[in-house]
């Protein structure tokens, strides 16, 4: 196990494509990072799961991670604009000052994940099951949830503005000073979630979607100009 990370830079060669079976520990993630050093064409490897790791390193080079599940993970500051994400699952994860926009987890299930202080605009959650997600102090404007089934959704002071919930499944929802200007919630229906201290200025939404939805009197007249 001591010599595996250099003996994985000597096989390793340009555009492989490399799969290291029990990368969650320190010398498997040695080894991943000796393969994507080596594998320089596509910057591109693979592996299955990594557990119980805190990244907290920038990558400066290109990189893809493809059919990954992180477990138990704590991404900090890091900027993820060279990183590829494909067909990645989050599990008990945290990113704490990271930089996710416009990155895709479409179609994936994502379980008791928290964003702390993060940029994440245009990111996208396409018919994604979402639990237990947390979202804390983040820029997430141009967020794209259309489909997806949320519960145990929790915003804390963040920007949502210019953002799509269509045809959202949304239990248990809990929102602090949320900015939802711009907005769309149509065929999403809210009921019993608390619009009342956020900024739902030039919402689109339907009227199925409203019934049972808790809002100011302030905001009733915003909602009432709209039909």
């Amino acid at each position: 196990v001591a010599g595996a990370p250099a003996q994985t830079g000597k096989l390793v060669q340009q555009g492989q494509k490399v799969l290291v079976i029990g990368g969650g520990g320190k010398s498997g993630l040695l080894c991943l990072y000796e393969a994507k050093k080596r594998a320089v064409v596509s910057r591109r490897v693979i592996d299955d799961e990594i557990c119980n790791y805190h990244f907290n390193s920038q990558i400066s080079d290109s990189l893809t991670i493809e059919s990954k599940t992180f477990d138990s993970c704590i991404f900090e500051s890091i900027d993820f604009s060279n990183i590829k994400l494909i067909d990645v699952e989050l599990i008990d994860v945290i990113f704490i000052n990271c930089n996710l926009s416009n990155q895709v987890f479409d179609n994936k299930m994502l379980s008791r994940v928290v964003f702390n202080n993060c940029k994440l605009v245009g990111i996208s959650f396409i018919d994604t099951i979402l639990h237990d997600i947390e979202f804390i102090n983040c820029n997430t404007k141009y967020i794209n949830l259309s489909g997806s089934n949320i519960t145990d959704f929790k915003i804390t002071d963040s920007d949502f503005s210019d953002s799509t919930f269509n045809e959202c499944i949304l239990k248990n929802v809990e929102l602090t000073n949320v900015n939802f200007s711009n907005t769309e919630f149509l065929h999403a229906p809210l009921k019993n979630i608390d619009f009342s201290n956020c900024d739902i200025n030039g919402i689109t939404i339907d009227k199925q979607s409203l019934e049972g939805i808790v809002i100011s009197k302030f905001q009733a007249h915003i909602i009432a100009k709209m039909f």
